[in-house]
């Protein structure tokens, strides 16, 4: 019976990490691909997990659920559909179309809703098993562990080989099930419960069936139709293709060929006007370029380009590399390029670029802008120094991003404002194209210009011109006017520079992204999220030295109930879930920098982790069980190690990163972060506290710290401080523990002699006092940041308050002040606004 209940352990562990692997991907598609949509997803599962732990652990829950625990993980498979339906049609509750922006708040409440199903099932079912094989005498405890983390470990591997061969999402679906339906089979076999066993094996056969009939491929067709239909009519719909990315459907519509990616078209042919234009706004700053890469959606402006006889090269490249060699072989017969000046680049951008110097004369980076961590490494002052070596002495970069036909809203002034500062940082020139998508032209030549007449004549000398773009309608592209306006919008805006400035090692998609969901959310927190952004790391330091502060004066000055106190140990497990979520979260956002998008990898990141966790935790408790070291004195010596691998992901440029050292990194912080809870299990032992309560109260705060971890992290601290500071963050909330450690040698406990109404006032007091403490610093030091923030005061609201008067825009100590004065028609002074 052993080997059947170790495959039954085992195939739990390989269920709910490839069940997690797959509910992302759809995730991440139906709400928002961007980095905060990361952070929401893992925090509301493991939220989830926590609850459902708690529901098992109340009352005799578990004694009652107990016998039916082959049963729970067959309805693993329902609460799997149940969540795939829901995070489906997440969008439809939440009352958005496919084409509109998620707002943070409603994201957030609709994870924690279309999350609920599996991964509760997952906290319920982990202690139930737990108890299950101990009951049955065949396993211990310690086994049950491993054998779960070894099958998350294949489970991921697993699902994504898989994915990566191409197999669909609902085949993989199925043999999971499938798995999963075998071990309860043989479990019920093993124990000659054969009644009960012809159900299960009802369930094998009907999966094989399903398997053998197709089932699972018209699933998948009939979910991308339904996909598409949202965006689309459904008879439009023509088929879907994978990449280690994404997934892409494409079909055809009003003549038009389209491929959608997450819910957006991010390809249409043909598309004369548009990429025409885009074509002609950049030729007629570079008439003479004959060798040309496009960055991002485009193949209908690689076509543009390859009218003219004077091109002798079109390069195209894209953040997902396998889609530029993907996408002809699915295109229509008269949209593929068969021309052989057409190179279809099958590296990563950045590095082709390093391979080119002064190659290129024109760099188009046609994206829809920094939106997440997958885009964000091409809008950075890095990429742009690479792009700039790969020029010609004439060459330009054009760069697009949102912006406004006629008003630019608050948030889009911002990105505008980071796009023109960041480019400035490294070219001499910057000229704007102004509209519904706004066009950056960059370079170091001194014939780049703004002046429509100039340019007209310059693109129509260029022979076959005409064919891509009518010469005269750059009278209405380039618009010196409006041009000057959205410069003047631009340079008003009320961020500091350091906010401004797009780098490799302070990414500010995550940032701009939460500033838009939040505007379109309503939420009145957008000013206020600029102001901790500008505050620093300050606002996430204040809160630990106030509760150290005050958790140190709590036990020097109060009086125990008898009781030893659990806090210390509690509070290590959970802020050891809160960094290793977090680190594991950073982790992911800094390899969407450098690789590209986690829709394949998220599954090998949940492996690499939990494999760290499982050898950390029995190292460590081998190390306590079989040596003299005092567990306060281990405890020293893994945060050490831990601030030295957090350090070390602290210090390392984006850049350097490589998958071997990612897979390292993971492995690492796991390691780090299972080691903690063998040792707070060993002081709860010390204190005389029950094993099984001890494992039940770690456990809550273990999943509770992870929730937490991966919700602030992904929401507040990466888009607010940047993914190094936030690593800096967790060593500090780490060494908190080895201050409260140690504190126990010069603190002494006082003799326990009052009531418990009392004791409990006394916390609640303590706490009070640190919640004001913080509000008082953080009140201070908003005001501060808000003193090095320039005010964004429109230009018509300036206008109407000077009445006629000319305002010119000044400043004062050390420009912490910003005002206008005003002079009449003489030059004379006025007045001032401030």
């Amino acid at each position: 019976m052993r080997p059947a209940r170790g495959f039954f352990v085992f195939s739990f562990g390989l269920f709910s990490i490839a069940a997690q692997t797959l509910l992302f991907r759809e995730f991440v598609t139906t709400f928002e691909g961007n980095d905060i949509a990361v952070g929401v997803f893992f925090g509301s599962w493991f939220l989830w997990v926590a609850v459902g732990a708690t529901i098992v652990y109340a009352g005799r829950l578990a004694e009652r659920l107990q016998p039916y625990v082959e049963l729970l993980l067959l309805g693993y498979i329902g609460a799997y559909i149940l969540q795939y339906v829901l995070i489906m049609q997440g969008r439809q509750i939440a009352g958005l179309q496919s084409y509109t922006l998620f707002p943070t708040f409603l994201m957030t409440v609709m994870s924690l809703l279309v999350n609920a199903p599996v991964s509760c099932m997952t906290g319920m079912l982990f202690p139930l098993i737990c108890r299950w094989t101990e009951k049955g005498g065949q396993l211990p405890v310690s086994r049950v562990y491993l054998l779960e983390a070894a099958g998350s470990f294949c489970g991921g591997l697993g699902v994504t080989f898989l994915l990566y061969s191409g197999t669909a999402a609902e085949t993989v679906f199925f043999l999971i099930c499938l798995v999963v339906s075998l071990a309860v089979l043989s479990v019920k076999l093993t124990r000659r419960a054969f009644l009960s066993a012809v159900w299960a094996g009802l369930v094998v056969l009907a999966i094989v069936l399903c398997l053998a009939a197709g089932v699972d491929k018209a699933m998948s067709g009939g979910i991308n139709r339904l996909k598409w239909a949202r965006l689309l009519p459904a008879e439009s719909y023509s088929g879907s293709f994978h990449t280690s990315q994404a997934e892409y459907l494409y079909g055809n519509y009003q003549g038009q060929w389209l491929v959608v990616r997450q819910g957006s078209v991010c390809e249409s042919l043909p598309d004369a006007e548009s990429t025409g234009r885009v074509a002609a706004i950049s030729l007629c700053q570079a008439p003479h370029a004959r060798r040309v890469l496009v960055v991002g959606s485009g193949l209908g402006l690689c076509r543009q380009f390859l009218k003219l006889d004077q091109v002798e090269l079109v390069a195209w490249a894209h953040y997902d590399a396998e889609y530029v060699q993907k996408v002809e072989g699915f295109a229509p017969a008269e949209f593929k390029i068969a021309d052989d000046r057409f190179d279809r680049s099958t590296t990563d951008v950045r590095s082709l670029l390093a391979g080119k110097k002064d190659f290129y004369d024109i760099v188009i980076v046609n994206q829809p802008g920094a939106t997440s961590s997958v885009m964000n490494r091409y809008y950075t002052v890095g990429f742009y120094e690479q792009v700039r070596r790969s020029l010609t002495a004439g060459g330009v970069l054009a760069v697009g991003i949102a912006g406004g036909e006629n008003v630019i809203g608050t948030e889009l002034v911002n990105v505008g404002a980071s796009a023109g500062r960041t480019l400035e940082k490294v070219f001499s020139n910057l000229v704007i194209t102004p509209g519904e998508e706004t066009w950056f032209m960059a370079s170091d030549s001194d014939d780049l210009t703004g002046q429509p007449g100039i340019l007209r004549d310059r693109f129509a000398g260029i022979e076959g011109a005409s064919e891509i773009f009518p010469p005269q309608g750059l009278f209405s592209v380039y618009l010196p006017d409006r041009a000057e306006k959205a410069i003047k919008a631009y340079t008003a805006t009320d961020l500091p520079e350091s906010m401004l400035i797009n780098r490799d090692d302070r990414p500010l998609a995550s940032f701009y992204s939460l500033l838009l969901s939040a505007r379109q959310s309503g939420a009145p927190a957008t000013k206020f999220l600029k102001y901790l952004a500008a505050a620093g790391i300050w606002p996430f330091i204040v809160p630990l030295a106030v509760f150290l502060v005050c958790r140190l004066v709590y036990v020097r000055r109060s009086r125990r109930n008898g009781r030893a106190s659990t806090f210390n140990s509690t509070f290590l497990v959970y802020s050891a879930g809160c960094a290793g979520m977090a680190a594991a979260i950073i982790m992911m956002f800094l390899y969407q920098g450098r690789f590209g998008s986690l829709y394949l990898h998220v599954g090998v990141f949940s492996s690499l982790f939990m494999l760290g966790i499982v050898a950390g935790s029995g190292l460590t408790r081998s190390v306590l069980l079989r040596s003299r070291v005092q567990a306060d004195v281990f405890l020293l010596l893994v945060v050490i190690a831990h601030a030295l691998v957090l350090g070390f992901g602290c210090t390392l440029p984006v850049q350097d990163w490589t998958h071997t050292g990612f897979a390292i990194m993971l492995i690492l912080l796991g390691v780090c972060t299972g080691s903690y809870f063998p040792i707070a299990a060993a002081k709860l032992s010390d204190s005389g506290i029950q094993t099984r309560q001890a494992g039940s109260r770690l456990e809550m705060a273990d999943h509770i710290g992870a929730a937490t971890g991966a919700f602030f992290t992904g929401l507040m601290v990466v888009p607010l401080v940047g993914t190094s500071a936030a690593l800096f963050i967790l060593i500090l909330l780490m060494l908190v523990n080895v201050v409260l450690s140690a504190s126990r040698v010069f603190i002494k406990e006082c003799p326990p002699a009052i009531s418990t109404p009392v004791y409990l006032s006394r916390k609640l007091g303590y706490i009070l006092f640190g919640v004001g403490v913080c509000v008082i610093l953080w009140s201070n030091l908003i005001t501060h940041a808000v003193g090095r923030m320039t005010s964004a005061l429109p230009e018509q609201t300036v206008n109407a308050l000077a009445e006629g008067l000319v305002p010119e825009r000044a400043s004062a100590m050390s420009d912490s002040v910003s005002y206008f004065k005003l002079k009449d028609a003489q030059g004379a002074s006025a007045g001032y606004i401030f």
